[in-house]
C-alpha cells in the first residue's frame, strides 16, 4: 500500500452518494506543483464512510486542503477508432485537514 500526502485545491463541489448504506464522496482536485514550466495536476479523489461525510460537510469548492490517502492508477479504454488506453489517476482519501491559507 502506498501512502500519499499532499496539499490540494478543490476544483469542484464535493458530491455525496449513498450505496447500500455506505457513503461515497467524489471531488476534482488540483495538486500544487512547485516545478517550473509544469501546470498543476488535476485528479479525481474519492472517500468513503466517515471520511466521505466529513469531506461533504466541511469542505466546499475553492478550499485548500491537506490530504492523506492512497494513489490508484486505472487504465481505461477510449471509444476512438485507435483503441488507445489512457491512464486515470485516482486518490482514495483516508484523512483530510483544512489549510489556513
Amino acid at each position: 500500500m502506498n501512502i500519499f500526502i499532499c496539499t490540494a485545491y478543490l476544483l469542484s463541489q464535493p458530491k455525496l452518494t449513498k450505496i447500500k448504506h455506505q457513503n461515497f464522496c467524489y471531488i476534482l482536485l488540483s495538486l500544487k506543483n512547485f516545478f517550473d514550466n509544469i501546470p498543476n495536476i488535476k485528479i479525481r479523489a474519492f472517500a468513503k464512510g466517515k471520511a466521505a461525510k466529513q469531506v461533504f460537510d466541511l469542505y466546499k469548492q475553492k478550499d485548500n486542503i491537506l490530504i492523506e490517502g492512497s494513489i490508484y492508477i486505472k487504465r481505461m479504454k477510449t471509444v476512438n477508432k485507435n483503441k488507445k488506453k489512457s491512464k486515470v489517476i485516482f486518490v482514495k482519501i483516508h484523512k483530510i485537514h483544512n489549510l489556513p491559507i
